[in-house]
């Protein structure tokens, strides 16, 4: 697999949702930027939060550590945090590791 894969996150807002989708590889130094970008977003206000997986090409296990942590304290804040869509194979390693994942939100 090759770990050099463009990495890019892009996000998207209405009201106090925050849909976050993501696209290609996902290492510890990329999680880690993501894991900042979730955060900022909970400072400024956002209270829903919604990660969009479904291009996400691979994960090492120590991106998807650095994500779960960040989606724990993003809960341990005060906002919802999800990982979306259920059908692809990044949600359901995910889904094993925190089952509350499951809720999305729907921006157009």
């Amino acid at each position: 697999m090759d770990t050099h894969t463009e990495f890019g996150q892009a996000v998207s807002h209405i009201g106090k949702d925050s849909m976050v989708r993501v696209w290609g590889g996902f290492d510890s130094m990329r999680a880690s930027l993501l894991s900042e970008c979730l955060e900022d977003l909970v400072a400024t206000g956002q209270r829903r939060i919604t990660l969009d997986v479904s291009e996400l090409q691979f994960a090492d296990y120590t991106a998807v550590a650095i994500l779960v942590g960040a989606l724990t304290r993003i809960r341990h804040r005060g906002a919802e945090a999800a990982v979306s869509p259920q059908s692809c194979g990044a949600y359901r390693v995910l889904e094993r590791i925190d089952p509350t994942m499951a809720r999305g939100i729907t921006i157009d």
